[in-house]
This record gives structure tokens, C-alpha cells and sequence, in this order.
């Protein structure tokens, strides 16, 4: 559903959380949410807005208010990202908007083999890797965590808690029942 927003009290938080959650981000990842957010708007616009935010220019702000005036939102897009619809105790733990971040090292199996297998004599491991990577058979794979676990996660299930859960915070931990999966836990608030 696409909707001109107007700037009031109310909505200004919001815009101010997403360009908060944009800004230093790569210019491409950047470019694909708005592309996404704003599906009526000019590619050329949507561009340098971009390039505003990755690079944390100083009109960013500005920017980003006056595309919101002009093109119409996708607004489920808009709440996702602003977290209109999160509980407020989740909002206020979170000291800042990254998400949790891994890396992944995928290590080729049939590289050693390469001489032998008729199919891999012509390609590279970065085409076999696009080639096969959905079925993940020749593929050992390590995952490492390289950042803080968000708080607004389900131990159990992975799902991001919100107004669906019943959320209490009680001595700097974030007491929960998740509603997909019916786990009762805690995550610590800070």
C-alpha cells in the first residue's frame, strides 16, 4: 500500500530512526531499500540520496524529508524499517540500529578434485560456487559471529520480538514469551 507521508511530531522520529539505521551503510544496499520504499521515485534521485546517506553528508536529513514529501511510501516497508510497529521497551534497550553481523567462510570441497571432474575443468570457484550454492552439498560451511546479538530476538526461533509478544523488562534483562514459538526466556538489556 503506497501513501504520501506528511511530516508531523508524530511521523518525525521515524524518518529520523531510518536515516539513523541508513546512514554509513554501503551506497548499493542503500540505493536497493530505497528503491524498495520508494517504488514511484526516479532511479537518479534515489541515487544521490543514497550516496547522501552512505557517506553521512550533512543534507542527508533534508534529503531524505523532502523524497518523503514528494514520492509516495510503501508503508509496510516504512514501519519495518522505522519499527513503528516494535513494543517501545525493545526500542528504548537498543543502543543502536545494527543488526547482529556474521561472516560466513564457504570453502569449495571439489577444488582438490578439481582435475578430475569433468565439469569443474572450465569454471571458476566463484561460478561453481553461484552454480551450486542453494543446494550446499559440496560446501563446508563455517558461520562465526563477529557482533552483538540483537535484543529483540527469540533464543529459540531467531524471530524479532514485537507488540505480538509479551515483553517485560525486569533488572536490565528483556523478559519475553515469543508468539511464533511459545518460548519463554530473557535477553540482557544492555
Amino acid at each position: 500500500m503506497y501513501e504520501r507521508i506528511e511530516i508531523t511530531p508524530e511521523t518525525e522520529p521515524l524518518i529520523d530512526r531510518i536515516v539513523i539505521r541508513l546512514s554509513g551503510q554501503g551506497k548499493e544496499e542503500i540505493f536497493h531499500v530505497l528503491s524498495r520504499l520508494f517504488p514511484e521515485a526516479k532511479p537518479m534521485r534515489l541515487r544521490s540520496t543514497a550516496e547522501d546517506l552512505a557517506e553521512k553528508r550533512d543534507n542527508r536529513l533534508s534529503e531524505f524529508k523532502n523524497l518523503i514529501e514528494i514520492e509516495p511510501v510503501d508503508m509496510s516497508i516504512f514501519n519495518s524499517l522505522s519499527n513503528a510497529d516494535q513494543d517501545e521497551q525493545i526500542l528504548s534497550v537498543r543502543g543502536d540500529w545494527k543488526p547482529t553481523k556474521f561472516e560466513m567462510t564457504i570453502t569449495c570441497a571439489r577444488t582438490p578434485l578439481k582435475e578430475f571432474f569433468d565439469e569443474c575443468k572450465d569454471i571458476t570457484c566463484e561460478t561453481c560456487i553461484t552454480n551450486r550454492i542453494s543446494s550446499f552439498v559440496p560446501w563446508q560451511l563455517v558461520l562465526k559471529r563477529v557482533g552483538h546479538r540483537r535484543v529483540d530476538l527469540c533464543k529459540n526461533c531467531g524471530t524479532i520480538l514485537g507488540k505480538k509478544d509479551q515483553i517485560i523488562m525486569r533488572n536490565e534483562r528483556l523478559l519475553y514469551t515469543c508468539h511464533y514459538c511459545g518460548h519463554k526466556g530473557w535477553n540482557p538489556a544492555k
